[in-house]
């Protein structure tokens, strides 16, 4: 009795092992994978928002890879969560960015979340300024 017990528990983690490793290998749907987009020269082409008083405010951005050939230009619709840094944005500008998609849009197909941007153009400074 004691050698069955042993070969049931046996074949039953060796089960487990592979439901596990199918749902974290295999059972990936695209509502669940997330697309990184870092590009070293985004050129804005437009700002956008959209306010819903008392509910809500969207900022996006589209643009594309300057680096890309004409041919090969996919434009890129990035959302921005702080209106400071949506302000500080000009269209017709290059950036450096970094975002993460979030959902899936008809007209752009992933859009993304804004993670980092810097103007690559002007002088940047770094660290942090002493206020008296």
């Amino acid at each position: 009795m004691g050698r069955l017990n042993k070969k049931l528990t046996i074949i039953a983690t060796v089960l487990m092992g592979l439901f596990i490793s199918y749902l974290s290998f295999f059972d990936n749907t695209d509502s669940n994978m997330k697309e990184s987009i870092s590009m070293a020269g985004m050129v804005i082409e437009e700002k956008n928002h959209h306010i819903e008083p008392s509910e809500y405010l969207e900022m996006w951005v589209i643009g594309y890879n300057a680096y890309e050939k004409k041919e090969n230009q996919k434009r890129y619709k990035i959302f921005i969560e702080e209106a400071m840094v949506y302000n500080l944005l000009e269209e017709g500008k290059q950036y450096a960015v970094a975002a993460t998609s979030f959902r899936e849009d008809k007209d752009f197909g992933y859009v993304y979340q804004l993670e980092q941007i810097s103007n690559q153009e002007d002088y940047q400074l770094v660290g942090n300024g002493r206020i008296k």
